[in-house]
């Protein structure tokens, strides 16, 4: 925003120097400074499509722990990871939306200098969260595919990708610190910090662009490598392509870099610097939820199974025990046995870990290196005084 626009054109007078003399700086919350119609726009979505993301990233985030806890509590280090970035998901938002305080009912018209210090200042501040969100959500996929993967290539692979994480995490609050010395200078419109010193703008893009190529390009690996699991899964097609499509929204993650690296290569080009600077704003808040709610679908494996059988887009595979009198005979399911012993059924595990199951353990196979998955288990009750023995094999075989 140029600091001239608005006012009587010059700074406003000071009260205590001498006529004619210098009156010290000039104050910036005297300074008029309302948006444009573009950036008001602009601000506007920002605050709309916010709000919205945080809401549903907050139920979707409430729904992995509900299915990580009920019935039984079967946190790992990923549910703590994804945790950590969800706080500071929702502080880099926060801020974010503070730095346009006109969007939430505020007369533009009555915004000032000061005000667009503030939102800079915020907006400056608030990187560092979000590198280490964006880098927190990553690990945390890492860690739950790690779970899930037996292949030592495959792990090595990940483990390369959680440090390729905390090296640019690192990276990027580095640069965010030692940008401007000292660092309030960042924000500091009007010049008056005297003896400043800054990276150039060309030094500042260049930095941008390496850290946009590697989110970019890590968050199209981190969308891809949970689907390349889904050719392992013995479920119908329709609900593996239901679920890899879900598991894929992390490729709008990477839509949304591009789109940010493209409005912060072009910042500086237009005389509306205000707009300029909320719209890489918005492209930053939608890339970082967009990839926390991919991070937490995987995890509602479950919860959508249900809720496609319940729509009828999906089946249910599980056994069905059926208890008979005299001899008690077995029934085979997706890794347990049912037992039925004179009216009694107990379910033997197949796996032989002594782990509870987890809605993540989607993947069948057999052998020391496969993955159970939970499945639904139907118990029926039938009057045992007319089952015949042969109908009763050809129900269970």
């Amino acid at each position: 925003m140029d600091p001239s626009a608005g006012g009587a054109g010059g700074p406003p007078s000071g009260g205590g120097g001498p006529p004619g003399g210098f009156a010290g700086p000039p104050d910036p919350s005297r300074i008029p400074s309302p948006p444009t119609e573009l950036a008001k726009t602009i601000a506007y979505a920002l605050a709309g499509v916010g709000v919205t993301l945080n809401v549903f990233s907050f139920l979707v985030f409430s729904a992995r722990v509900y299915a990580r806890t009920v019935p039984a509590i079967r946190l790992s280090w990923d549910d703590y990871t994804i945790s950590l970035a969800f706080v500071m998901n929702l502080v880099h938002s926060v801020m974010l939306l503070m730095a346009t305080p006109y969007s939430f009912g505020a007369d533009p018209l009555k915004t000032t200098l000061q005000d667009v210090i503030n939102g800079n200042k915020y907006a400056i501040i608030s990187q560092p969260l979000w590198a280490w969100s964006m880098a927190l959500i990553k690990i945390s996929v890492a860690i739950m595919l790690l779970r899930l993967e037996p292949a030592k290539n495959m792990r090595y692979f990940l483990y390369f990708m959680i440090g390729i994480q905390i090296a640019t995490a690192i990276y990027n609050t580095t640069i965010q610190a030692i940008q401007c010395f000292p660092f309030e200078a960042a924000w500091d419109i009007l010049g008056l910090i005297k003896d400043a010193k800054c990276l150039s703008r060309p030094t500042i893009g260049m930095h941008q662009i390496i850290i946009a190529s590697v989110n970019i390009t890590t968050d199209v690996v981190f969308a891809l490598l949970p689907i390349s699991f889904l050719r392992k899964v013995q479920r119908p097609l329709r609900e593996r392509i239901i679920i890899g499509v879900l598991m894929a929204l992390g490729l709008f993650a990477s839509v949304a870099s591009i789109m940010k690296a493209v409005a912060a290569a072009s910042f500086g080009k237009t005389d509306d610097p205000n707009a300029e600077g909320i719209t890489m704003g918005a492209w930053t808040l939608i890339e970082e939820q967009v990839a926390f709610i991919a991070a937490c679908v995987p995890c509602l494996r479950a919860l959508f199974q249900q809720v496609m059988v319940k729509i009828g887009v999906a089946t249910v595979h599980g056994a069905t025990a059926k208890s008979g009198s005299g001899d008690g005979y077995y029934t085979k399911g997706h890794g347990f046995t049912a037992k039925s012993t004179n009216g009694a059924i107990r379910l033997q595990s197949l796996q032989g870990t002594g782990e509870s199951p987890s809605e993540e353990n989607i993947l069948d196979g057999e052998g020391k290196n496969s993955i159970w998955r939970t499945t639904e288990l139907r118990m029926e009750e039938e009057e045992t005084k007319s089952v015949d023995r042969r109908n009763v094999h050809k129900d269970i075989v």
